[in-house]
């Protein structure tokens, strides 16, 4: 299964995950269908003209249940195969070109890396409209080693602001001087 998730293409990857979501989806739709069967007990007539009770799991229901839930399986195998051949596809890419494999393990490589430095988009969004409000522009933003304290340069001054509750806080020298380097 972990070899069955990892992503060689991106589309491969969401098709495979369509595959899963298809028998996830059938297992929902049968667990429905064995419900309702239950409420309508399994009542038929038999060939006397006689009413006749048996339980939920016999007959019809049964065999409604186990048919949804194969089909979907099916499918989802299908599509999950599908998936797989579309991946294969580009495995058999990359061994005839390897320097166009070597290239995409290098922009894949570069996409992955987190950098620790960058500060957060929503940070950043919310010190903008901070400072919007106060019609002043800030020049940098800078994380600390606190995760919700940050570092800003705002009109050839600094100022250390606390984001993360309703309004970003501008932090007093006595507060900010733990975070003075």
């Amino acid at each position: 299964m972990p070899k069955l998730l990892e992503k060689q293409t991106t589309i491969g990857y969401l098709i495979k995950i369509a595959g899963i979501v298809v028998m996830v989806w059938g297992f929902i739709v049968a667990m429905f269908f064995l419900g309702g069967a239950a409420q309508l007990g399994g009542q038929f007539v038999d060939e006397w003209g006689e009413m006749q009770y048996s339980s939920y799991l016999a007959g019809g229901a049964f065999f409604g249940f186990i048919s949804i839930l194969a089909r979907h399986a099916l499918y989802g195998i299908l599509i999950i195969g599908f998936g797989e051949v579309i991946d294969f596809l580009q495995r058999i890419y990359f061994r005839l070109h390897p320097e166009v494999e070597q290239q995409w393990q290098k922009e894949k490589e570069e996409k992955e890396v987190v950098r620790k430095e960058d500060v957060p988009f929503w940070v950043e969004t919310e010190l903008k409209g901070y400072y919007e409000e106060q019609s002043q522009m800030y020049t940098s933003i800078e994380k600390t080693s606190d995760a919700y304290i940050f570092k800003v340069v705002v009109d050839d001054r600094v100022e250390y602001v606390e984001v993360g509750n309703f309004k970003p806080r501008v932090l007093t020298e006595d507060e900010a001087k733990k975070y003075t380097e």
